[in-house]
């Protein structure tokens, strides 16, 4: 038996805070499920080229085909987080948000927008740094010492 999606998204939920995400799992764990999926079908086509496990998960049992390593189910949630990120700051709903009165005002939308651009190229960088680490760990470099680049 192979690990299961669940396991990855709890990973992943984790590492960020949103509330329509929680509420959505307190109504119907199927549907937040299939929501996280989208998120997890980019981190696997990300991840898929260096990971050194079979990383295709079956979509009508939500589990993988191996038992995944801790590192791997930590990629896969750290990059489903970048996609989330991407989510957010492509929200049209906060780029047309503009509420102001004498007793409410709203912050600018273009700053707004602007911090979470910087946060999601923070986190873009920190993936491609993380997915070049777990790249570089795995090459067989007394190999490159002869000159055999396979390795």
């Amino acid at each position: 038996m192979g690990s299961l999606t669940s396991e990855v998204y709890d990973l992943f939920m984790q590492t960020c805070t949103d509330y329509r995400l929680l509420e959505l799992f307190k109504v119907s764990e199927d549907d937040f499920s299939t929501y996280l999926e989208a998120w997890l079908q980019f981190a696997i086509n990300d991840f898929s080229d260096i990971c050194d496990q079979n990383i295709d998960f079956d979509e009508t049992t939500q589990e993988f085909p191996v038992s995944l390593s801790r590192e791997n189910k930590i990629v896969l949630a750290t990059l489903m987080m970048k996609y989330w990120l991407q989510k957010n700051v492509n929200d049209i709903t906060q780029m047309n948000l503009h509420v102001t009165d004498r007793d409410f005002k709203v912050p600018s939308e273009a700053l707004n927008l602007r911090e979470k651009v910087k946060h999601l190229n923070i986190v873009q960088e920190q993936c491609s740094q993380l997915l070049n680490d777990y790249a570089y760990k795995r090459i067989a470099w007394s190999e490159w010492f002869v000159q055999d680049f396979q390795g």
